[in-house]
């Protein structure tokens, strides 16, 4: 039966990273079993990005969570705490307290007094050491055990502790060292062991594959020989530890179980009843060939036992599937920002598994000043009103089309406030519960809007090509606003913001088109200001600068009827049009415009008058060649009207 179901939010960084990916996956398990919808908030990149203004553009997407149309909150604390400085945990904490009046749950590290759980990492790390000492004997180690405040770090070493008290081996703390969870700690760690200034072990553990990699490659370069001079370990066991040339033995920790309790603990809070939830450890140890046990796992490489696919060498991330749809090439020539939508409707379906994709965009987000500074604070948010400027549904085949651009939906170039995020998650009643990713849609940090890709629960564990695909998006959006800002301005004139020269011919095709498409004449009108050279002479160019943009502001204000308004060059302009009855428009606009000019120059306090001079053709047209002999008549009939006016107002001719 169709409802509108309960709803929480998720909130966390790089969803296709290993351990974000198995939270997730749990907590899409039980939302279908309890017929929730989850709304995942995230980055694309982790929370420890090396570009500080890209990585505030991809937190913007925080800003959008309304916390009053959700039932409640996970947060995944342990993807954005101890990184750069806590940059993202801030924003996410201040707004959880200015907005959130729903329950919260965090996973793997505290935030606040908000209720946490964890994922039982110390067995598992008791078993990764049973195995380093039981079966290599190792009776020397060092254990790289990452951030001290991190839970995740206080419950390893309890867990390594646990292991050398069980086997009746010293606990030396000065063997327990702390920094982050990230290859560089593992690289400086290799830089001190190569000193001497640390005795030789007989093995490395580290609290994380990301520290295992970056000591064990860093020691490789340094001359030592793995598992030859050492063995190391990893855990976690994520994909990168299967990928390089000595593969990680690490461990795979019960962490899917982990994202299905967060799950069950806030449901139970949401419906205030008990659902029943029965923890089991499923952690497993993945040997390979850093620690001896597996002597050549390349074969291992292309399929981990655990049964997710290295990047490169798999069938589910078909990337020659995805190169050859030449997506970015497609979206590259695109001629103008509403044919570039058009291409990335066509190419959602290289999204795997997308039931339905909405980019939402900011209001003017293509002529926004790219210096403002607030664009790119992490406090940005979007703009109060937002568009639907690309829709596409994997249901109806809207992304192939002949001629004219019409899909099937009402909701395409829809406006909505952005406190309601999406409004068709909330008006459409479906019959399943899904999964929608809210995710940033920026350049290098400067906001455009966020998308929204609708999954089935089953299927709503993203990949890298999700993140490849919007960054090409991303960067095919900023080159259309490129080419239309300079397009703009090989167009207009950059002192008036009239069109200028070299936009003359495609305005008078324009103007041809439209005239012969409704039988119409067309009229030239050559505009000429009087006294230029006098009023620079006598005031200077700042002056007559200022006199030139009074005129043209004046001409443009005629020209709200279709006409065209172009400054030539210097003091002359063009103003061209179409009409059934074109003379008395033309001669209207005359008027009109001299009226105006009187109205300025009876209340300005300059010492020099603002006026112009008129010649207009009027007749019927076909060919830009035949308008270009209009605007030489109507220049010619200029020149007469501005020497009638020297004569009858006694002005020297270089006046």
């Amino acid at each position: 039966m169709s409802t509108i179901r309960k709803k929480i939010g998720v909130i966390t960084c790089d969803p296709e990273n290993f351990y974000e990916r198995k939270i997730l996956e749990g907590i899409f398990q039980m939302s279908e079993q309890y017929n929730y919808d989850v709304l995942v908030f995230t980055t694309y990149v982790k929370a420890n990005h090396r570009i500080e203004r890209y990585l505030r553009g991809e937190a913007n997407i925080y800003n959008i969570i309304n916390f009053d149309r959700l039932d409640g909150i996970i947060l995944m604390t342990l993807s954005f705490k101890y990184h750069n400085d806590n940059l993202i945990y801030n924003q996410i904490r201040n707004l959880l307290k200015k907005k959130c009046r729903c329950p919260v749950i965090s996973i793997d590290e505290t935030m606040d007094d908000y209720e946490f759980i964890k994922t039982e990492d110390t067995i598992a790390f008791e078993k990764m050491t049973d195995h380093v000492i039981e079966e290599h004997n190792c009776k020397k180690i060092y254990f790289l055990a990452g951030d001290r405040e991190a839970n995740s770090s206080q419950m390893r070493v309890r867990g390594f502790k646990n292991s050398l008290k069980k086997h009746g081996m010293e606990i030396k703390e000065e063997n327990i060292i702390y920094g982050e969870f990230w290859y560089t700690f593992g690289e400086r760690f290799a830089q001190r062991l190569a000193t001497g200034d640390l005795e030789m072990p007989d093995a490395v553990m580290a609290a994380s594959d990301y520290i295992g990699i970056g000591f064990m490659s860093a020691a490789v370069r340094l001359g030592y020989k793995i598992p030859g001079d050492f063995i190391v370990t990893g855990f976690d066991g994520v994909i990168e530890s299967r990928a390089s040339d000595i593969t990680l033995t690490s461990y795979v920790p019960p962490i899917s179980e982990t994202g299905a309790e967060a799950f069950v603990r806030l449901a139970q809070k949401i419906e205030k009843k008990k659902f029943e939830f029965t923890p089991s450890f499923d952690g497993k140890l993945v040997t390979g060939m850093s620690c001896g046990c597996c002597r050549d796992c390349s074969g291992k490489r292309e399929k981990d036992d655990y049964g997710y696919l290295v990047p490169y060498t798999s069938n589910e991330i078909d990337l020659r599937k995805f190169m050859g749809s030449y997506m970015a090439e497609s979206l590259t020539e695109s001629r103008g920002i509403e044919e570039c939508f058009r291409q990335i409707m066509k190419h959602a379906y290289l999204v795997e598994n997308n039931g339905e994709y909405v980019l939402c965009t900011c209001e003017d987000w293509e002529n926004a000043d790219e210096n403002d500074e607030e664009l790119y604070s992490i406090k940005a948010g979007y703009t109060q009103k937002m568009k639907i400027s690309v829709y596409r549904c994997a249901h109806e085949l809207i992304h192939e089309w002949e001629g004219k651009f019409d899909p099937p939906d009402p909701y395409l170039g829809k406006t909505f406030d952005s406190s309601e995020m999406l409004p068709k998650i909330f008006e459409t009643k479906r019959e399943v519960p899904a999964v929608f990713y809210f995710t940033p849609v920026h350049f290098n940090g400067r906001r455009i809007g966020y998308s929204v890709s609708r999954f089935a629960p089953s299927q709503a564990v993203v990949n890298f090509i999700f993140q490849i695909w919007s960054r090409y998006v991303n960067n095919a959006l900023e080159m259309m606003r490129v080419r239309k800002l300079l397009f703009a301005k090989s167009t207009r004139d950059s002192m008036t913001g009239l069109y200028n020269r070299n936009s003359l011919k495609d305005n008078i095709n324009s103007i041809l088109e439209k005239a012969v498409a409704s039988d119409d004449e067309i009229y030239v009108e050559f505009v000429d200001m009087n006294s230029l050279k006098y009023i620079n002479d006598e005031y200077g160019h700042d002056a007559g600068d200022a006199a030139i943009i009074t005129l043209a502001g004046i001409i443009s204000s005629v020209c709200i009827d279709g006409s065209v308004c172009v400054r030539l060059g210097g003091d002359e302009f063009i103003i061209i049009g179409h009409s059934e009855d074109a003379l008395a428009n033309a001669e209207e606009k005359i008027k009109v415009i001299n009226a105006r000019l009187d109205k300025y120059n009876s209340k300005s306090s300059n010492s020099y008058r603002v006026t112009a001079s008129f010649g207009a053709c009027c007749r019927k047209a076909a060919t830009y060649e035949e308008v270009e002999v209009m605007i030489k008549e109507a220049d010619e009939k200029m020149y007469q009207y501005k020497t009638e006016y020297k004569k009858k107002n006694n002005i020297q001719s270089n006046r």
